[in-house]
């Protein structure tokens, strides 16, 4: 019996793969192309889909050398250069994966994927209006292309075009009813508009993706749905999302506890030293076992469900406590106050996925920073693009190694005269004790601080800051300046 040729036995290898990653098995097929391309080097699909599955699998490296190899067979194909531009998408290189789409609508200007690629591409270029467009052709050529529709609402909205945004989503969730997107965009942006009751019934469509909220796939207790009586019951209220919608809403906590239940609140770790003091409850570490419980309820529901609206808003709880010795030691880390002192949040969690919008390279931040005030850096880790900056201005002191527990920052904190910061953990901290908070927002900033106005109802002492235009931190950092130079003029 004569064996089979190489060739055809890497096709059906090939062939087997293509049937696993069709059936969601992704990493057996993967396995599977790899050795197609091991006995082919040059096996343009296998390569191909092997970077699909790469980047699927999270590894958007791989992805761009697999697909890079698979373009220099087939140069000019219209999917691979969509796939690697997803690929760079991934890694954050925007103009990278612009090239590639660009490429790919040269190669075909017919194919609506491709332009609905390349207006995310924009968007996250703060290029809107040109983002607009292309989400624009990709609905002309496909008039019931979902994606384009939902997509195009977020530019929509980030260009302070609400109606027009709003109308886009009920269009996209007309096209798909069941879209966890279409559902939760809608949400997000009817409470930016203040109209609460709908927005967070949208808003719950999140709970259809647990995983990607920090919570479980399921729980041993219901969920409570605002109609059982608590008297005698305990809840277990679960975290979720970013430590800032932790702090944020952990004010909602103690309100199950009046309505005579027994509280136990699962927080993330960084939190249990800052919120061990939150009244009524009693707080576990997520991934801790609870005690048996007769109801849980995700933490971001309960505005939802006590029927919050601008009206009748939680203050911030009175939670927060420094213990004497730990602001004794921050006293002596900071030593004699000469001048006012300010704290600096200038940048986020890098991973956070609005994070090219709301933080500020420190470059930027720094043309503001003068010698009248003594600059605090509230960071605990600066990011490798800002560590240089940083050690070039030493008039930003920065204390990250001393800072341990998050009840370190509160310390700082209180012995600062103002806090001012991008939306980030460090600046609801700050506005929940009640220090004086100026928030730096992008355009179009994140639904809990509504629009077209400075104040805040969610914390009385945050004083909001918005960019006139996408991406234009230098106005609205000269409009800082000018107001700290009145505020410390005015206290001197």
């Amino acid at each position: 019996m004569f064996a089979q040729p190489a060739a055809v036995q890497a096709q059906a290898r090939f062939q087997q793969a293509w049937a696993l990653h069709q059936g969601g098995q992704l990493a057996q097929a993967l396995q599977l192309y790899e050795q197609v391309i091991q006995a082919q080097p040059k096996h343009f699909d296998a390569l191909h889909l092997a970077g699909v599955i790469s980047l699927q699998l999270g590894h958007a490296d791989k992805a761009v050398d697999l697909i890079t190899r698979a373009l220099k067979i087939d140069r000019d194909s219209v999917s691979a250069l969509n796939n690697r531009g997803a690929a760079y998408m991934e890694l954050r290189q925007y103009d990278l994966a612009l090239l590639n789409y660009n490429k790919a609508i040269s190669l075909d200007p017919k194919a609506p994927k491709s332009y609905n690629n390349r207006g995310n591409t924009l968007g996250k270029l703060n290029r809107l209006d040109e983002a607009l467009q292309d989400f624009d052709k990709a609905i002309e050529l496909d008039p019931v292309y979902f994606a384009a529709y939902n997509n195009r609402a977020t530019v929509l909205s980030d260009l302070l075009r609400y109606e027009e945004a709003r109308a886009s989503l009920n269009r996209a969730i007309e096209l798909n009813p069941e879209s966890v997107d279409a559902h939760w965009n809608l949400g997000m942006l009817l409470l930016r508009l203040g109209e609460f009751e709908q927005g967070w019934l949208e808003s719950e469509w999140r709970l259809k993706r647990p995983q990607a909220l920090g919570l479980k796939d399921s729980y041993a207790a219901p969920m409570w749905t605002g109609a059982e009586p608590l008297t005698g019951k305990t809840v277990l209220v679960c975290s979720e999302q970013g430590l800032g919608d932790t702090i944020q809403f952990c004010r909602y906590a103690p309100l199950l506890a009046d309505m005579g239940a027994r509280v136990v609140f699962e927080v993330q770790p960084a939190l249990m030293d800052l919120l061990q003091h939150l009244p009524s409850v009693e707080l576990i570490a997520q991934g801790s076992e609870p005690p048996a419980h007769d109801f849980h309820c995700p933490l971001m529901s309960l505005p939802m469900l006590v029927k919050t609206d601008l009206s009748n808003m939680p203050p911030p709880p009175d939670v927060i406590r420094v213990e004497p010795t730990q602001r004794a030691t921050w006293q002596a880390l900071l030593g004699e106050k000469r001048k006012p002192r300010v704290g600096l949040v200038w940048s986020g969690n890098p991973s956070h996925v609005d994070d090219y919008k709301r933080s500020i390279p420190l470059q930027d931040f720094a043309q503001i920073l003068g010698d009248d005030i003594e600059w605090i850096s509230l960071h605990k880790d600066v990011r490798a693009s800002d560590q240089a900056v940083l050690a070039s201005h030493p008039a930003i002191r920065h204390f990250g190694a001393d800072q341990k527990v998050f009840t370190d920052a509160a310390a700082i904190c209180e012995l600062l005269d103002l806090i001012i910061a991008v939306d980030t953990s460090l600046a609801h901290l700050a506005a929940t004790m009640g220090k004086p908070t100026w928030m730096l927002l992008a355009h179009s900033a994140d639904w809990r601080w509504l629009q077209d106005r400075q104040d805040n109802p969610w914390y009385p002492s945050l004083k909001l800051y918005r960019q006139g235009k996408p991406g234009d931190w230098a106005g609205m950092l000269q409009t800082v300046r000018a107001d700290l130079d009145q505020l410390f003029t005015k206290a001197a």
